[in-house]
């Protein structure tokens, strides 16, 4: 059982997430798979899967405001000036709205699950996303979704078939990292 890259149906996929969920409540541990990233000393591959993300966050937006050039008298003048005024709004309006905070597409991502982060591969490099800064994980299984907050970074969401089989997978690994009560509270459970 090994969750690689580009791996078949959802069914395939749910199915081997709800056997991982057993291995792992029975004791066993999670699968150990050979990298082909270079990985920090002692670090252990448990899933390479693909997943569509995105980030939270603001964006810089550049806006030309709109020039109207009036030839002609008072009137003209005027309603050119007003026509402008007019115009500048709306362009800054939808420059902010474009700027503000929300998700953004990161599009089609591979995703290393180690056992102290994950590996996101994104515009051409590996970025980390370490367990340790995780503050909440939101799983969404039914929608195949999962949603990471943190401290000090905009949030991710991750989506795709193996999105279950990889929330196992953090979920077991920010148990062993920080306990049970603290992953309950993390998923916004009672412990």
């Amino acid at each position: 059982m090994d969750a690689t890259w580009g791996r078949g149906a959802i069914d395939s996929a749910w199915d081997a997430a709800v056997e991982l969920a057993e291995l792992v409540a029975h004791g066993s541990p999670l699968p150990a798979l050979p990298s082909t990233v270079l990985l920090d000393p002692g670090e252990m591959l448990h899933a390479d899967v693909a997943a569509v993300g995105w980030r939270f966050q603001a964006m810089d937006v550049f806006y030309e405001e709109p020039r109207i050039l009036a030839i002609g008298g008072p009137v003209l003048f005027a309603a050119a000036s007003i026509g402008a005024a007019s115009a500048r709004r709306r362009a800054r309006a939808e420059a902010e709205r474009l700027a503000a905070p929300q998700w953004r597409s990161l599009g089609r991502l591979r995703v290393l699950a180690t056992d102290l982060r994950l590996l996101v591969w994104f515009e051409g490099a590996w970025a980390s996303v370490w367990y340790d800064g995780i503050r909440e994980l939101h799983p969404d299984l039914e929608q195949h979704r999962v949603t990471m907050l943190f401290d000090d970074d905009p949030p991710y969401a991750l989506a795709g078939p193996w999105l279950p089989y990889l929330t196992v997978i953090l979920t077991a690994c920010l148990a062993a990292r920080r306990g049970t009560e603290a992953v309950a509270a993390a998923l916004g459970a009672n412990p």
